[in-house]
């Protein structure tokens, strides 16, 4: 296992999640997770590429059945939760879920485009939007 994931296991400290945003579309969630690397993990993925640090959204996602990783660079990362929501009546509802870490801030955004910040976050909220 690499020295970068190994330590990812352990703990985040090399790593600090500066802003989230979750943009809901029916049943699935887009987010797009901003975070600044320590110097010393920003220097070892520069010369080993971005894939070690999929770990660690591994794990502030584990809450999730399907978790799917589109993209991470160097300092964006961008991830798709399947089926995250539950058809009820005519809404769509979205269980808390803890993320294992703490989030700076999370903008919720609703289909409809109306968005909601939390700050200093450690789960998701629990969330309900229209089906229309």
């Amino acid at each position: 296992m690499p020295a970068l994931a190994q330590e990812v296991k352990e703990e985040n400290d090399f790593m600090h999640f500066d802003r989230m945003v979750m943009r809901f579309d029916e049943t699935n969630a887009y987010v797009t997770v901003t975070y600044d690397l320590d110097t010393f993990a920003r220097m070892y993925v520069l010369a080993f590429g971005t894939r070690h640090l999929e770990s660690s959204f591994d794990s502030i996602f584990s809450e999730y059945e399907e978790a799917e990783i589109e993209e991470i660079g160097y300092d964006t990362a961008i991830i798709k939760l399947k089926d995250v929501s539950r058809l009820s009546d005519s809404y769509y509802l979205h269980d808390s879920r803890d993320l294992g870490t703490n989030i700076d801030s999370l903008q919720v955004i609703y289909p409809g485009g109306t968005t909601k910040t939390l700050t200093d976050v450690k789960v998701t909220p629990n969330i309900f939007y229209d089906k229309s």
